[in-house]
């Protein structure tokens, strides 16, 4: 049996109130994402799903290793 992959993008406020964006199956991977990155989450905010659209912005984000020409 194969792992659901990863598909959607949340936005988690750090201690710095700043913002990233991580893409995951749920929140609670979301802050272990972050976690793991190095950062340091906000705990008392939960992260937000967000759009699609900032998937570009995500700091665990795969780059398409075969374009199209």
């Amino acid at each position: 049996m194969s792992k659901k992959k990863p598909a959607i993008v949340f936005c988690i406020e750090l201690i710095e109130h700043e913002l990233i964006y991580v893409i995951a199956r749920h929140e609670k991977g979301a802050l272990s994402v972050a976690v793991q990155a190095g950062f340091e989450p906000d705990r008392s905010v939960k992260p937000r799903i967000v759009d699609k659209l900032f998937a570009e912005r995500a700091i665990n984000r795969k780059e398409e290793s075969s374009k199209a020409a």
